[in-house]
């Protein structure tokens, strides 16, 4: 991926991603807490109580340590902005499944 980087200009950060799957992401809280994993897949906040799939909570965790640290830029082309473009194939194209003649 830094290969990649250089050739587009673009730059890698590391952000540390110790314990954000025990970060509260709610904006006003950030409580650390083991007891909020409630499994594999769950994320309740023990101070706030907020509610979130575990893996989206540490990814929205992980997001605000990057921007401390400087822009946030998506890959994948959908960050919103006007002539914003995922550049994924279609699924039928993607599998190396032929299309149908219209």
């Amino acid at each position: 991926m830094r290969s990649k980087a250089r050739c587009t200009g673009s730059v890698i950060g590391k952000v540390p991603a110790a314990y954000t799957s025990q970060t509260c992401s709610a904006p006003a809280c950030g409580k650390v807490d083991a007891k909020s994993r409630e499994s594999q897949a769950l994320f309740r906040c023990t101070s706030c109580g907020y509610t979130e799939h575990a893996d989206v909570n540490a990814a929205k965790c992980i997001k605000a340590r990057g921007q401390a640290a400087g822009p946030v830029v998506s890959g994948r082309g959908d960050s919103g902005l006007p002539g914003s473009v995922k550049r994924q194939a279609p699924r039928s194209i993607a599998r190396g499944v032929p299309r149908a003649a219209a």
